[in-house]
């Protein structure tokens, strides 16, 4: 009996885990699709998103991307998941193409890199000083490089034309704020019951694979790739380190500095290493779980692999002009 009780709470145990794991992310995640789904319908509601995304004008114009978008960029700095929810909204009203959401999804993550400042460098100044004030610099170089190669692909691939769907909202009579509120919970349930009938199960099967420890043998195959980039041997260990978090790699790049074992060249060019070979891990774990909830299977995928693969070779780039150009490895 004891045999086969053991099984039974194993079972049991993952369940539960699974289902904690799948009820956190949940909960990170539904809110902000909920305000960003909400919002995007009041301003259309009050036909000011034109205005709003007038400040973003310059980068939506030279991407050949309507104003709309624009909005959406600019909400991406308070919270991605509800900027890509905007976006899925303009998608399913047809005010964007499916061309338009990828490229724009694509540079809604530069946004999200900007506001990574609140989390890294209270972490890699302390432990590193001037090094991971230059490593965080260059992440956010790599990032801007890439919202620039974006912009470029849809000036390149996109046809402009004039922003119709603004003219449209502008012959519309003037609504109050209560209208605007009354007309944007109608309109929102629709798009709402859509995307949590995909997020749900997308985050379970998640979380699931999360307890299952797929991610965890994906981190080691990753890590044995370490072997092809210019990194000194002692660097290994703040690549194997940052698989576990970005704190644990600046603690042993900051044990390894203040030891004399490598200079803060190697340790930026490692660290920029780990980062490259980590987001691979991290862009499925993560980035694909928000984008496949929000966005679908195809699209979400799509768009995880464009930007992961865009942000990945200029990473690499950076690291091979680092080490050959200015002699750092």
């Amino acid at each position: 009996m004891q045999g086969c009780e053991t099984p039974r709470k194993s079972m049991y145990d993952s369940i539960v885990q699974t289902a904690t794991l799948a009820t956190g992310l949940l909960a990170e995640m539904v809110p902000m699709m909920i305000i960003g789904v909400f919002l995007a319908e009041v301003l259309v509601a009050l036909n000011i998103a034109g205005k709003i995304a007038a400040l973003s004008r310059p980068l939506t114009s030279f991407a050949c991307l309507r104003e709309e978008c624009g909005t959406s960029f600019l909400m991406a700095f308070v919270s991605p998941p509800a900027a890509n929810a905007m976006l899925l909204d303009y998608h399913t009203k047809e005010i964007i193409t499916r061309k338009e959401l990828i490229i724009a999804a694509t540079m809604n993550s530069f946004p999200t890199v900007v506001m990574h400042w609140r989390y890294l460098l209270p972490v890699y100044v302390p432990l590193l000083g001037i090094p991971g004030l230059i490593y965080f610099g260059l992440l956010m170089l790599s990032g801007l490089v890439k919202t620039l190669v974006i912009m470029v692909i849809g000036r390149m691939t996109l046809t402009p034309m004039p922003h119709a769907s603004t003219v449209v909202l502008e012959e519309k009579p003037t609504v109050t704020l209560r209208e605007a509120l009354k007309t944007a919970c109608t309109s929102s349930k629709k798009i709402l019951i859509r995307l949590l009938r995909i997020t749900v199960p997308t985050i379970v099967i998640v979380a699931f694979l999360i307890n299952a420890g797929t991610f965890d043998r994906l981190a080691e195959m990753m890590q044995g790739a370490g072997g092809f980039f210019p990194i000194p041997p002692e660097g290994f260990a703040i690549v194997a380190a940052q698989f576990g978090s970005f704190v644990a790699g600046a603690s042993v790049a900051s044990a390894l500095l203040a030891a004399g074992d490598m200079t803060w060249q190697q340790i930026v060019l490692t660290l920029l290493v780990g980062n490259v070979l980590t987001s691979v891990t991290r862009s499925i774990r993560w980035l694909g779980s928000s984008y496949v909830a929000i966005f679908g299977v195809r699209t979400g995928t799509e768009i995880m692999f464009v930007s992961t693969a865009l942000r990945n070779s200029i990473m690499i780039v950076l690291v091979v002009v680092l080490a050959y150009g200015l002699g750092w490895g």
